[in-house]
């Protein structure tokens, strides 16, 4: 017994604390709402000027197209090593061009042949075609520093000679060398000159070592500088090739994959006003009713209009202060506009559930008090999911790629302004919605009518079917049956322990399911998916990676001055070699200065002193290390050598050996490191793994954090924290099952996330807090029943404002779409299945709730609320002044006795407002009123 009575006091006074919290905003909300319900035209006007003339920012908006900028991690280690290399090594592109050189600052352009029979690319007809191509490549002429250049005046060099690959199985003498049966694949000796043909001869058909036919031909261009204004006269011809009908071209120029990329995301923006459509088409629907007065069809454009004005103000201050737009910004309205939906379906909701039933306050002078106890019941769980959101935003502000810093920044400012305008724009909304009911005047035309009743005495049935209605009832009268089938069905799956121990072991099994495909998710950018599939860029990225599989020269710098002479010497060589044993390096390749100055008759072995004189002149006869080595007088300050990878197509094994070569350097005495230009775009393979952990992981604590402020109860901050880990686990393991790589853009998802996963389960943990039931599963029935359509309506309004984009041809919005269905659905499954059975299992008992039942299931009997307040000593808090009289009490949503308690009513006592009652003349306590998330 004392044991009981120490648990039941526990419970009290959680409760307690609870109410405490909860009832501290509720008054705050209370006023706030009274007072937008007495003035509600500045509510809106002042959103309107200040969020639109925000918009004007949108004139100073700059973007941010560069790949490497935007999806590769900001100052990693490859960055600084490029930055240290470019700074130490020369570029000798104009005269001893060196294609292992990182230090090279020029680009290359591609042109790619192809048969679309899959034909013999090296037919005669078909090489002169291409050659003629060629030549009005090296024909072309732009303005490049003030002068006009062609290629030949633009490109790099090697002994005077222009630098392209693929260019010379043109000529003549190749041709005949190809029909006569002579060369040799993939290695042609050519001259005393090695060319590996695999390079640019794809689909090619062997026999016996010899040449007979390939299918692809690929011919790259190389500059020595960018030359931008060339470039752009290449693609233009490119483009537009006029070739035979069997035989099909595409290109690549350096700025192909970002030009790309934005051109598909910047297309997509059109499904934005299909999105709008969509979501006003719905929200109406579910908000008619059908009842022309009470119906709120016409809020649902308030509330996407309140999402508008926060998406125009985030993009208009930001542009201000100078945050690039980058094209993953592009998904930020779509996602607002779920969320403010979200926030209105709350507020609504609220709003139908205190409607008055008690005639005499049914008028335009009880709209105030109204709007006031919809603020109270709504805008706390507005607050925390809004608040949650901007939290998870705000961390990922914290991320090493820019794409997810920028598009954090947009969204959450979009996310605070437009919480902002639902609690002041729509606010002010719902207060003219209630003037217009109250004065039982028609939605669309806004003039007086009758009840129907009424006009079919004097009209026709069409037209009192259309023109009539009458004020609502009582609370949720206004509601659809969208909103009502929600609240009557899924409680019903709670009533039987063994449907809840169904349910868990379900949710048990989903979770080892997501579990092995978190496991298994893959890492990285996968560059080909990055671009529209019917892209001329898709097309060549595709070919490439089917015909030409890329191999690697890792070089290993040596980052100092280094006496190669004595024993620094031979533990760089020593490195090399170590690094042709890994099982991804070919083992007989092996490009260094130093091995070839050894083996050269300008070597002497027995004199360091003539080391580095030696070597200036066997660097004068042998040029192709000539930028492999930094001289500064008699010393070596830095010098670089290679080895080469085996052929891979499979970035992720690629990041891998990255790790491994680096590793390697770094356990090395010598000051080296091992690089690759290649190395910036892996750095993301390593990188967005932990800075996804981190981000999130710390968006989940700081949100638990805030819930527990809120929730103020152990077992239910636990089982959100639970909920919310479950569904960050379930999207992980869903992304590998889905072909979705973890990328720096899908970490953006995986953030926003965290934020949506606490709403849905937080509106239901604290409805089960305040439920005035004394059971664990009419607790349970009576949370669902009341957190239910707000829910189910809040999730498909977002579903629906990003289903557009699953017809969208950009990555970004591909990915956008799917982890949104992942996160609204895994979202909505754990608030309305796991949870409620949860609870009816192991939830508390106990304590005093303040939500009453959904009319339809019975509750379990309730304490006697007068009672408990007095026993809490919890005064009601003023209002407003009035005359102290007595007044009569009827039965209402407010005013119910405590032995006639309905369950959709609350169960306290206040006097009842008269209509002749002055609008600042309102009942002198305010009755508690219920809060819920």
């Amino acid at each position: 017994m004392e044991t009981d009575d120490v648990n039941r006091g526990q419970r009290c006074s959680m409760n307690a604390c609870t109410e405490l919290a909860k009832g501290f905003l509720g008054r705050i909300f209370t006023r706030y709402g009274t007072t937008v319900g007495l003035h509600p035209l500045p509510f809106i006007a002042i959103p309107l000027l200040v969020f639109g003339g925000l918009g004007a920012g949108l004139l100073a908006l700059d973007e941010e197209t560069d790949m490497e900028k935007v999806y590769f991690p900001i100052n990693s280690r490859a960055a600084r090593d490029r930055q240290f290399i470019r700074d130490t090594f020369p570029d000798l592109s104009n005269e001893s061009y060196n294609s292992f050189s990182p230090s090279n600052t020029g680009a290359a352009v591609s042109l790619l042949f192809y048969k679309a029979d899959k034909g013999n690319i090296l037919a005669r007809k078909t090489l002169s075609q291409i050659a003629s191509v060629v030549e009005q490549v090296k024909a072309l002429s732009a303005d490049v520093g003030g002068q006009t250049m062609n290629f030949t005046r633009l490109c790099a060099r090697f002994k005077s000679k222009c630098i392209s690959r693929g260019v010379f199985i043109l000529g003549k003498p190749v041709q005949g060398a190809l029909e006569a049966g002579i060369v040799t694949y993939p290695y042609w000796n050519v001259s005393g000159r090695i060319e590996n043909l695999s390079g640019f001869l794809g689909g090619a058909k062997v026999e016996k070592g010899k040449l007979v036919s390939a299918t692809v031909l690929k011919v790259t261009f190389i500059l020595a500088s960018k030359a931008p204004a060339w470039q752009s006269k290449f693609k233009s011809l490119a483009a537009n090739l006029d070739l035979d009908d069997d035989l099909q071209a595409t290109y690549e120029t350096p700025d192909s994959l970002g030009v790309e990329l934005n051109k598909g995301t910047k297309g997509d923006i059109k499904f934005f006003s299909l999105t709008i459509t969509l979501c006003c088409t719905y929200a109406s629907v579910v908000s008619s009713g059908s009842d022309p007065v009470s119906t709120r069809a016409m809020l649902a454009f308030g509330g996407i209009s309140a999402a508008g004005l926060g998406i125009l103000g985030s993009l208009g201050l930001l542009s201000l202060c100078g945050v690039k737009y980058v094209n993953i910004v592009g998904v930020v309205p779509f996602l607002i506009i779920g969320i403010g939906i979200d926030d209105m379906f709350l507020l609504m909701s609220a709003w139908s559930e205190n409607l008055p039933s008690n005639e005499n306050e049914q008028t335009v002078d009880f709209v105030p008090t109204i709007l006031g106890k919809t603020f109270a019941s709504a805008a706390v769980g507005v607050t925390i999911t809004s608040l949650t959101d901007f939290i998870a935003f705000l961390f990922g502000t914290m991320s090493v790629f820019m794409s997810v810093t920028n598009f954090s920044l947009f969204a959450g400012f979009a996310v605070i302004f437009g919480y902002i305008c639902n609690l002041t724009f729509f606010g002010g909304c719902l207060a003219y919605h209630g003037r217009r009911v109250f004065s039982s005047r028609h939605y669309l035309t806004c003039l007086k009518t009758k009840p129907r009743e009424e006009l079919k005495a004097e009209r026709s049935c069409y037209f009192a079917l259309c023109c009539g209605g009458a004020k609502p009832k009582g609370p949720r009268d206004d509601e659809s049956y969208c909103e009502l089938l929600p609240r009557k069905l899924l409680p019903k799956l709670f009533q039987n322990t063994v449907v809840c121990v169904v349910i868990v072991a379900l949710f048990v099994g989903y979770l080892a399911l997501v579990i092995y495909g978190a496991v298994h998710l893959k890492q990285g950018l996968v560059l080909e998916n990055l671009v529209s599939p019917s892209s001329y860029y898709y097309e060549y990225l595709t070919l490439t990676k089917e015909y030409f599989t890329g191999q690697l020269p890792i070089n290993f710098v040596v980052k100092a001055k280094m006496d190669y002479t004595g024993e620094a010497g031979q533990q760089f060589l020593d490195l090399l070699k170590k690094a042709r044993t890994d099982s991804a390096i070919n083992s007989d390749f092996e490009r260094c200065w130093l091995t070839a100055y050894r083996s050269s008759g300008y070597f002497n072995a027995t004199s360091s002193t003539d080391f580095v004189p030696n070597l200036q002149k066997f660097l004068a006869v042998a040029p192709t290390f000539r930028s492999d080595v930094v001289l500064v007088g008699m010393d070596i300050i830095a010098s670089g050598c290679y080895v080469l990878s085996k052929p891979s197509d499979e970035q992720y094994r690629r990041a891998e050996l990255m790790v491994r070569m680096r590793q390697l350097a770094d356990d090395s005495p010598l000051p080296v490191m091992a690089f690759h230009l290649a190395f910036l775009a892996y750095e993301q393979f390593i990188a967005v793994l932990p800075a996804t952990l981190k981000m999130v992981g710390c968006a989940v604590a700081t949100i638990i954090v805030i819930t527990a402020l809120f929730l103020q109860h152990v077992l239910m901050v636990f089982l959100v924290t639970l909920t919310i880990v479950m569904i960050i686990t379930g999207i992980f393991g869903f992304m590998y099952f889905w072909d979705i790589t973890l990328s720096s853009i899908t970490m953006i998802h995986l953030v926003m996330s965290v934020g949506f996963s606490v709403d849905f389960s937080a509106h239901v943990c604290s409805a089960y807090l305040m439920s005035g039931c004394s059971s664990r599963q009419g607790r349970a029935r009576d949370a669902i029943s009341h957190a239910a359509a707000p829910i189910f309506n809040a999730g498909m309004s977002t579903l629906l404002g990003v289903v557009f984009l699953a017809a969208s041809d950009s990555y970004v919005f591909i990915t956008f779409f799917r982890i949104m269905v992942l996160v609204i659905v895994l979202g909505m499954l754990h608030a309305v299945l796991f949870l409620p059975a949860v609870l009816s299992l192991v939830g508390p008992t106990g304590g005093v709730g303040v939500l009453g039942g959904d009319g339809e299931l019975q509750p379990d009997p309730q304490p006697d609320p007068l009672a408990s307040a007095q026993d809490n000593s919890s005064p009601p808090q003023p209002l407003a002044t009035v005359p102290e009289t007595t007044q009569k009490t009827s039965p209402s949503p407010s005013s119910v006795s405590a032995t006639e308690t309905s369950p959709s009513q609350s169960s306290v006592s206040v006097p009842e407002t008269s209509p002749s009652q002055p609008l600042a003349s309102v009942p002198k306590t305010l009755p508690h009123t219920s809060t819920v998330v």
